[in-house]
């Protein structure tokens, strides 16, 4: 505003200004649960793009068809897997489910005898009133969810709710992946005309960065799948593949994902003996050292370059916020917002200080220098 407006007129702008910025970050507040959940549907379009682009590597036909082809493999793949082994990882899912709970008992049961006392669940006191002193198991120390909604109706919405959420992931990442200049063209249409240059090249910069970051999570994922696959194959510790599965899906989810990991393969080993336990913890920390001071360096330096502490802040935050699904997009998360605050922010601040010691010290500016990209 001109110098000299009114005190009242500043005033008034200024509360002006802060309504909107509340009511803003309020709406977002509201939605934010919706908007991480649209941003899983661009990180799995990110994954189709870069599958089609590697097909174009390989093929030089149009890019409808190369993520028709990505598609289509990508639902076979799928469909295979469950004809194939859904069973078969159903049972050892139930097995190792009952391992781990069983061996997670036995381990409370040795800190009681040792001291330690644990709080039982009100149900059992009441129908177990002289078993107040009897080991506590790991049931009894959750809640007891199913007492009040009923187990079926439990698994039922959570189906519901994970396959809602899958479907709105998919269709989005499909709907993205097909046309990806006309929707980023489209978010280009709430920007500045003097800015929409510098604007198109930050989101085609996030779009890179996503993309080298999902594909060298999924060679990571694989790489440490494979590792504990064939490493507790070789020790004996069953069901070594399922192990190696659920080694490489929580390899997705950075930092903490991996510590659960390991103690899902540690707990399950146990039944198997001393040795099968070292051999357990060793195979597993050489797929982490690996992971940590080869392929992470490798793969990832080119997608995401967030410092350790703020990266691990933002799972936290996101994590007691939204989630499983704020803990595995909080890397990705973070990443897009490094780059647009850099972009759109840092740099355009940073000319405006260029510009003024010029203007300070008497330097000539060009034209055309002081835009925003």
């Amino acid at each position: 505003m001109p110098a000299g407006d009114h005190p009242k007129a500043l005033i008034r702008y200024g509360v002006l200004y802060a309504g909107f910025a509340g009511a803003v970050l309020f709406l977002i507040w509201r939605v934010s649960e919706a908007l991480l959940l649209l941003f899983a549907g661009v990180v799995f379009a990110s994954f189709l793009d870069a599958l089609t682009y590697l097909l174009g590597k390989l093929v030089h036909w149009p890019r409808g068809v190369r993520l028709m082809i990505v598609c289509v493999a990508l639902f076979a793949f799928v469909l295979a897997c469950v004809a194939w082994g859904g069973a078969a990882i159903g049972v050892q899912g139930s097995e190792l489910a009952a391992t781990v709970r069983e061996q997670i008992n036995n381990g409370l049961a040795w800190l009681q005898q040792h001291g330690f006392k644990f709080p039982r669940n009100a149900a059992d006191d009441l129908t177990q009133p002289d078993l107040r002193e009897a080991t506590p198991t790991l049931k009894s120390m959750l809640p007891n969810v199913g007492g009040l909604f009923g187990p079926a109706w439990t698994a039922v919405a959570t189906l519901v709710a994970g396959l809602g959420d899958g479907m709105i992931i998919v269709f989005l990442g499909l709907f993205l992946a097909a046309q990806p200049v006309v929707y980023r063209d489209a978010v280009l249409l709430v920007a500045p005309p003097d800015r929409q240059h510098g604007w198109r090249v930050t989101l085609d910069e996030c779009g890179q960065a996503l993309r080298h970051w999902i594909v060298g999570q999924l060679i990571t994922m694989t790489l440490i799948g494979l590792i504990v696959w064939v490493g507790l194959t070789f020790i004996g510790v069953s069901p070594a593949a399922l192990l190696g599965l659920q080694a490489a899906l929580l390899a997705f989810v950075p930092t903490l994902g991996p510590l659960v990991a390991g103690v899902v393969v540690i707990v399950a080993s146990l039944p198997f003996g001393i040795w099968a336990v070292i051999g357990a913890a060793v195979t597993y920390l050489c797929a982490q050292t690996l992971e940590s001071y080869v392929l992470t360096p490798m793969i990832q330096r080119r997608a995401v370059s967030v410092p350790p502490a703020l990266l691990f802040s933002g799972q936290i935050v996101l994590g007691v916020m939204f989630g499983i699904y704020g803990l595995a997009l909080a890397t990705p998360l973070a990443a897009v917002i490094r780059i647009l605050m850099l972009r759109l922010y840092v740099a355009p601040a940073r000319r405006s200080d260029d510009v003024s010691a010029l203007a300070t010290s008497g330097g000539q500016v060009k034209p055309g220098e002081t835009g925003a990209g």
